[in-house]
């Protein structure tokens, strides 16, 4: 599989280092069942090289960063790398992008790189002047899917979070109406407003644009958490927004906290394994297990690499095909 999504990417014009780290990106989210996996590729969820500004480094100092341009997946990377860089040298690092596409792919690939180098991080993304959801108490698409990401490590790995600030993912959205199925109740509004399952409702399904909404998670609350991503990923990275700066692209932001810079790190990871500990011995409703956030898509992924297996919808499969043989 590996094979196909990489000479999709590449079909798209990327090659070398960046086409790895997009096909790595893509296969991480396909591992753990998440829907940023490779329905992009033949979807317009990766850009094709040709429609990618070029990469530059815009501003630097001691404790942050802003770059611009680049493929969104690889220049979220560059922007870990950097924060962590900055963050084991003084502490914090705070690196943010613009001009990017506004699809950055599964954010906590980006999260989890961060805790993997021994520190706390924070990842989240404006979509730039793109809308699909609306906010509480209207049905007029004002924000992106404003994904956030988190990662902390601890003494035994690492705790990751990862989500839309939508009910649903836009591509989540696609992925419902490639395989035929419905959608989550409470998820979706059709153009006139009202509540709807179809797909069909909410994008067309000739060219993928919003033609209904998306609604919030958990209603007002993933609404305000919407501002907040919209306001790192947009304002402070200098990035667009719906309705302005849609010439200035979709923003990331990227924060690596040194989780030792006030107690030291060993104190850190005996208090976090000890938080860990506390929270998995809660004791469970018949049925049910306690888990940490992340390790569900840490066990498809465990056994998508002993099985050699990716579980991937017929459609999607048949449509990446079709793509590359084109």
């Amino acid at each position: 599989m590996q094979a196909k999504v990489l000479q999709g990417v590449k079909k798209l014009g990327y090659e070398g280092e960046d086409a790895q780290i997009i096909t790595d990106v893509l296969l991480y989210a396909q591992m753990r069942g998440n829907n940023q996996g490779i329905a992009k590729i033949a979807t317009g969820g990766v850009p094709k090289a040709s429609e990618v500004e070029s990469f530059q480094i815009v501003k630097e100092n001691k404790s942050g960063a802003l770059l611009s341009g680049g493929h969104s997946m690889v220049t979220s990377v560059k922007a870990t790398k950097k924060a962590v860089e900055l963050a084991k040298e003084h502490g914090v690092g705070v690196v943010a992008s613009n001009h990017t596409h506004t699809s950055s792919g599964a954010i906590g690939y980006y999260a989890r790189k961060i805790a993997q180098s021994g520190l706390i991080g924070f990842v989240a993304v404006g979509n730039g002047d793109w809308a699909a959801v609306a906010p509480s108490g209207s049905a007029e698409p004002k924000l992106g899917t404003n994904p956030f990401a988190y990662a902390f490590p601890y003494d035994g790995g690492e705790v990751v979070f990862d989500t839309a600030t939508a009910a649903i993912a836009y591509y989540g959205v696609v992925e419902a109406m490639l395989k035929g199925r419905p959608l989550p109740e409470g998820v979706g509004l059709d153009s006139k407003g009202k509540a709807t399952t179809n797909a069909a409702d909410i994008l067309d399904k000739n060219n993928g644009e919003i033609i209904g909404a998306i609604t919030p998670f958990a209603s007002y609350r993933g609404y305000s958490l919407s501002l907040l991503v919209q306001l790192l990923g947009g304002a402070f990275a200098l990035a667009g927004f719906p309705g302005g700066y849609g010439e200035d692209g979709s923003g990331t932001f990227v924060l690596a906290i040194d989780p030792g810079l006030f107690a030291g790190i060993d104190e850190y990871m005996k208090r976090s394994r000890e938080f860990v500990d506390s929270i998995k011995s809660a004791q469970p409703i018949d049925g049910q297990t306690v888990t940490l956030p992340g390790e569900r898509g840490d066990a498809l992924m465990e056994e998508a690499k002993r099985s050699g297996e990716i579980e991937v919808a017929d459609a999607i499969w048949n449509e990446l095909l079709d793509f590359i043989s084109k």
